[in-house]
């Protein structure tokens, strides 16, 4: 991924056709705040109702590209809540939210999961 979640932010929100004020205003937020995020002097809300209340706002279409995109770099900072060992590998850290994804979508079960896991060991 390279952009940052605020770059993301920002674009969306002009392609939106909405000003900062405008934008805050619309999502209930300071200006200041939402200044901070788009230039990346806060961190992404980390809270799902903020990140959907936003995704509303800027018309993102649930499933689609920019929605998955807006929302995976909304987490671009999970290395901060996994396992060290797994977080320092960037291709691993970066691909985990498509891979959740991918699983959430095909609706596994828990078994097909465990199954999921146990043949990826083997195949090691």
């Amino acid at each position: 991924m390279s952009k940052a979640f605020g770059d993301f932010l920002r674009e969306l929100r002009i392609k939106a056709g909405y000003s900062l004020r405008s934008f805050a205003k619309e999502v209930e937020m300071q200006p200041s705040n939402l200044s901070l995020l788009e230039n990346k002097k806060a961190n992404p809300p980390r809270d799902k109702d903020i990140l959907f209340k936003l995704a509303e706002a800027l018309r993102l279409k649930k499933g689609s590209k920019e929605w998955e995109q807006f929302f995976d770099l909304a987490v671009q900072d999970i290395k901060d809540r996994l396992p060290a060992d797994i977080a320092e590998d960037k291709d691993i850290r970066d691909l985990l939210p498509i891979m959740l994804r991918t699983v959430a979508k095909s609706k596994l079960s828990k078994e097909e999961i465990l199954k999921l896991i146990k043949k990826i060991k083997e195949n090691k």
